[in-house]
C-alpha cells in the first residue's frame, strides 16, 4: 500500500458511484417495505385461505401443472399438440375459477376492495401463472 500512489486509487466521486447507496437504499425500502394500505393481517388470512383451498384441491393445481408442462416439452420438440394445449387451457381455467370463487367469499367475509387487494396479491405470489379475472381489476 505505501507504493500506491493517488492515481492507482478508484475514483469515488464518480455520479454513478455517489448515486448507488441512495438507489439500493430506495431499492430496498420498495422491496421490504409494507404497502400503503395494507394490512398484513388480512394478508395473513387471505395466504391462509389459498393454503387451504390448494391443500384440498391439490390435484387440480397437480394437472394444470403437468399438463402445461405436456404442452410445453411437445412445443419444444417440435410437435406442437392442440389437444394438450387445450388441456392445459381447461386446467388452467378451472384452477382460476375455484381462486375467484375463493376470492368472492373472501371478500364478503372481509370486505370488498380490501379483500380484492389483498387475497390477489397472496395469489400472484404463490401462484403467478394463475390470473382470477372479475371484479376488483
Amino acid at each position: 500500500m505505501c507504493a500506491m500512489n493517488q492515481e492507482s486509487l478508484p475514483f469515488f466521486a464518480h455520479p454513478a458511484l455517489r448515486s448507488f447507496p441512495g438507489t439500493l437504499k430506495r431499492a430496498l425500502g420498495r422491496l421490504f417495505k409494507r404497502r400503503r394500505g395494507e394490512d398484513p393481517t388480512l394478508r395473513s388470512r387471505a395466504a391462509s385461505a389459498i393454503r387451504e383451498y390448494a391443500e384440498a384441491h391439490a390435484t387440480l393445481f397437480e394437472r394444470a401443472e403437468r399438463l402445461k408442462e405436456k404442452a410445453e416439452r411437445l412445443e419444444r420438440a417440435g410437435t406442437p399438440s392442440e389437444s394438450a394445449r387445450n388441456r392445459a387451457e381447461r386446467a388452467r381455467r378451472e384452477v382460476e375459477a375455484g381462486l375467484a370463487a375463493l376470492r368472492a367469499s373472501f371478500t364478503a367475509s372481509v370486505g370488498r376492495s380490501e379483500g380484492w387487494r389483498a387475497f390477489d396479491r397472496e395469489v400472484t405470489l404463490r401462484y403467478p401463472a394463475f390470473e382470477i379475472s372479475g371484479e376488483g381489476h
